[in-house]
């Protein structure tokens, strides 16, 4: 649902966070002017020194456009079945796409160990974030990924993407102010 003003009233005085497609001092402007008390940014944080993400993981984001993410209802659900998400297209989508999207059961390779890490072997379609331990084929895994990807352009320390992305909204609500 698109964050307006008469959502966020009608849910007064609960406080709304927004969330989808924040990565930036603009984003989190545009919400709080419309009302949101917060923003939930992750796709960003993906890009900071202290997430342990795979080293592959984190080129292909920071390679990504919005066109390179695709929402999938339920793709990645071995172990997290029912959860919709938006993930960077790899083979293991495309490969599932050329199978005409078959239901869970049905996909192609369902079942096969592509991975493995310190929690054990990782199969195709399971809910699971490559992290720096992790060995086999990454492009192949769940690389989530928003749309904002492709305002992710390097990698930064937490603490700068938060001063960064306030520093940036504060210039701009002062000035949408005057």
């Amino acid at each position: 649902m698109p964050l307006v003003p008469n959502v966020v009233d009608a849910v007064s005085p609960v406080p709304v966070v927004a969330a989808g497609g924040i990565a930036d001092g603009r984003g989190l402007a545009a919400a709080l002017a419309l009302g949101a008390a917060g923003a939930w940014i992750g796709t960003r944080f993906l890009a900071s020194h202290e997430a342990t993400i795979h080293t592959r993981y984190r080129e292909r984001l920071l390679q990504a456009s919005e066109n390179d993410t695709i929402y999938l209802e339920n793709l990645f659900d071995i172990r997290w079945p029912n959860a919709p998400h938006r993930t960077l297209r790899n083979q293991t989508v495309e490969a599932w796409e050329a199978a005409g999207r078959p239901t869970t059961g049905k996909r192609p390779g369902e079942g096969e160990v592509i991975a493995t890490s310190r929690i054990g072997p990782i199969v195709r379609y399971q809910a699971y974030t490559p992290d720096r331990d992790s060995q086999g084929d990454i492009d192949a895994l769940s690389l989530w990924a928003g749309q904002s990807v492709g305002l992710v352009s390097q990698v930064q320390s937490a603490g700068d993407i938060v001063r960064e992305i306030a520093d940036e909204a504060r210039s701009i609500l002062r000035r949408l102010a005057e």
